[in-house]
């Protein structure tokens, strides 16, 4: 099945995992916004990503509870214990474009967050939608050339672990939704303007009528 690619805004809601790829944008902030600007590599122009899978095999994965519900009194970056509807029925694998410095996302196209967040998941079962075989992704960036060929199942160094799910005989599609138009110069500084604002300001852009 195809990889399809839509951008994260209002115009595409009718289009297969619109929900999830917000949901995913919130729990990403929530994720790398934590540890943003701590000199641990995710500064603001580190691209992310999450990966919807099957929570059962991947318990250990702290995402597969809902992370993020701010409270306003709390200090900033401050992720409380999630009191909005409890655990997800998906979990969440997690990708960042300086990830691929821990060999997550090796070769020659290292360095971008949908393949460390997939390579990180390593094959184990994707999320797929009610009454469909639709999986969900949400990278920051648009996938750049090359990668959409390594989502493709086409090289790049080490393979897509979903190449025999996604490609070829795959049943499942891939829907990979993105925000900000990669490599354009405006879609990262975009990004970048983004990732310097509060936590609380991000998921209001998100939860707001432009996304």
């Amino acid at each position: 099945m195809p990889i399809v690619m839509n951008q994260l805004i209002p115009a595409n809601a009718g289009q297969p995992g619109y929900a999830v790829a917000k949901e995913l944008a919130r729990q990403t902030i929530a994720q790398f916004g934590a540890v943003r600007w701590l000199g641990v590599g995710i500064a603001g122009g580190s691209c992310c990503a999450a990966l919807a899978v099957n929570p059962n095999p991947v318990a250990g994965f702290p995402a597969s509870q809902a992370l993020m519900n701010f409270v306003p009194a709390a200090p900033p970056g401050t992720i409380a214990t999630p009191n909005y509807g409890g655990a997800l029925p998906y979990g969440i694998v997690y990708g960042n474009s300086q990830l691929a410095a821990g060999g997550l996302a090796l070769g020659p196209l290292g360095g971008h967050a949908e393949r460390a967040a997939l390579t990180a998941a390593g094959g184990i079962a994707l999320y797929t939608l009610p009454g469909g075989n639709n999986a969900v992704l949400f990278v920051e960036l648009t996938p750049c050339v090359p990668c959409q060929n390594w989502l493709n199942g086409a090289g790049g160094g080490v393979a897509n672990p979903y190449n025999g799910v996604i490609n070829g005989a795959g049943v499942t599609t891939l829907n990979v939704w993105w925000r900000w138009v990669y490599p354009d110069d405006g879609g990262v500084a975009a990004m970048n303007a983004f990732h310097a604002l509060g936590l609380a300001a991000q998921l209001a852009q998100v939860n707001g009528p432009t996304w």
